[in-house]
């Protein structure tokens, strides 16, 4: 079937298609803001140094021009020699370039909405298709690279012609100054350079940015049949979803009338609510709600407790307090020790034995 075309997608793209073309990296991005940034970084980096960059780099030359008079004979003297120099000029220039990395990873991330995903990185065989590559090549897509190409050739032409334009009055200077006072007159051109190339810079960006927003909501566009069958998708998920917490509440009340006929005690209202209690002092430090309910829940576990020959004591106030503040599968509210104390007490008596053949519990007393 032939992939449908960007003529068939008119509909505007659902959270679920966005979300799904986020969490693959697909968000819209310009390189051409980055860069800019970068340029306005620099600039800002080298004009922040002030004199001790150049402080730094004259350090550099120093150190060049005189480790050759004792440089040692043999490859290994150059390149121990080269490594060093480099290491030096590296950290000479570490500031300006951190500062501009940062910036860089910073830009890319506020384009990306702070996405970090490592699937754009992962081998797609179908990148490497020379026929759908083809529609790239002779595109729109390609067009607009060359556009952006050729704007960006003049940018660079331009600034670098205005400020050598510029630089051209300090050139009968250049011969009687020091070398620290040429590296601060590098500086200052390097600052413009960088300045004026990064304002140009902004405005192609800001273009950019537009058009790639443009075009990432294009690819997303759906058609009419897309919408339809991710609609069915989410609610055939609904109706599982439903069906799923349906089952879980089912097995839960299952499971919670199984447990009655292991209660000690079961307080009733005695026609609407009923309460399933047990205490075994090795296991709890009070007593359990194993099981409660009220109105067909309350007479299921009452004729469940019959059949089990499970006590049943009517207690409105308790059964009232326990269906009100208790939890089934936790232990009685503390208000309730004593009441609960009281008539697991009644209950024992009436066995001849405490819990599980045990002393009463000690709650009784207090």
């Amino acid at each position: 079937m032939a992939e449908e075309s960007f003529q068939e997608r008119t509909e505007a793209p659902t959270p679920k298609r966005r979300k799904e073309a986020q969490d693959r990296g697909e968000v819209p991005r310009s390189q051409e803001v980055t860069t800019a940034f970068i340029l306005l970084a620099g600039a800002g980096a080298l004009a922040g140094a002030g004199g001790a960059l150049a402080d730094d780099i004259t350090d550099v030359f120093g150190f060049a021009v005189m480790s050759l008079t004792a440089l040692p004979v043999g490859l290994d003297g150059m390149v121990g020699y080269v490594t060093v120099l480099a290491w030096k000029t590296l950290g000479a220039m570490a500031p300006a370039l951190l500062i501009m990395t940062g910036t860089a990873l910073v830009v890319s991330a506020a384009q990306g909405r702070g996405v970090l995903t490592l699937k754009p990185l992962q081998p797609q065989w179908s990148r490497l298709d020379p026929i759908k590559k083809i529609p790239q090549i002779w595109g729109w897509r390609a067009v607009v690279e060359l556009v952006k190409s050729l704007v960006k050739l003049g940018i660079i032409t331009l600034t670098v012609y205005l400020v050598l334009d510029e630089a051209v009055v300090d050139v009968p200077v250049l011969g009687q100054s020091s070398p620290y006072a040429l590296l601060d007159l590098l500086q200052r051109y390097a600052v413009k350079l960088l300045l004026s190339a990064g304002l140009a810079y902004l405005f192609l960006a800001l273009a950019d940015y537009g058009y790639q927003i443009w075009q990432h909501e294009k690819k997303l566009k759906m058609s009419r049949e897309d919408v339809k069958k991710e609609h069915k998708e989410m609610e055939g998920d609904q109706v599982v979803k439903v069906r799923r917490r349906t089952m879980a509440r089912q097995l839960a009340h299952r499971r919670m009338l199984l447990s009655v006929s292991e209660a000690d005690v079961v307080v009733t209202n005695p026609t609407h609510i009923a309460v399933a209690l047990k205490y075994d002092p090795d296991q709890f430090f009070a007593p359990v709600v194993l099981a409660m309910g009220e109105r067909k829940v309350a007479e299921k576990i009452k004729e469940i407790a019959r059949e089990s020959n499970v006590p049943t004591v009517e207690n409105k106030p308790l059964a009232r307090a326990l269906f009100a503040t208790a939890t089934v599968g936790q232990a009685i509210p503390v208000d309730l020790f004593v009441a609960v104390a009281e008539v697991l007490a009644w209950v024992y008596r009436q066995k001849g034995m405490g819990p599980r053949g045990r002393t009463v519990w000690k709650g009784a007393e207090g």
